[in-house]
């Protein structure tokens, strides 16, 4: 299924196939735990991305769509079908996919 793949180091978001398991999104996002981040209201689409990813040295950050804080560390974009609670293919169009990189003297000025 449609996923996209957001490196944040390479400041690059590629899409990818994605197998449907679970375990599939540790490996893409290289993460041992994850989190999801709803950056839209206009589908169902959410960025699963490292749950430890904050507590990481030399991390990269980026923003996407309406979330309203940047994220750290590669990110993997999908779907779920909110009814039976299943990943499915993101909907979002990869030209519709609003991603910002961040740099450290973005992050420092935001936190004041």
């Amino acid at each position: 299924m449609r996923a996209y793949l957001i490196d944040p180091f390479d400041k690059t978001v590629t899409e990818v196939d994605y197998s449907g398991d679970f375990k599939d999104i540790y490996k893409f996002i290289g993460a041992a735990c994850f989190d999801c981040a709803r950056f839209s209201e206009h589908n169902n689409d959410a960025a699963y991305v490292d749950d430890e990813g904050l507590f990481k040295a030399g991390q990269a950050f980026f923003m996407i769509g309406e979330y309203h804080t940047p994220l750290a560390g590669k990110a993997l974009v999908l779907g779920c079908d909110y009814e039976s609670g299943e990943t499915i293919g993101a909907e979002t169009e990869m030209s519709d996919l609003k991603v910002k990189w961040v740099s450290q003297a973005d992050l420092m000025a935001m936190c004041g």
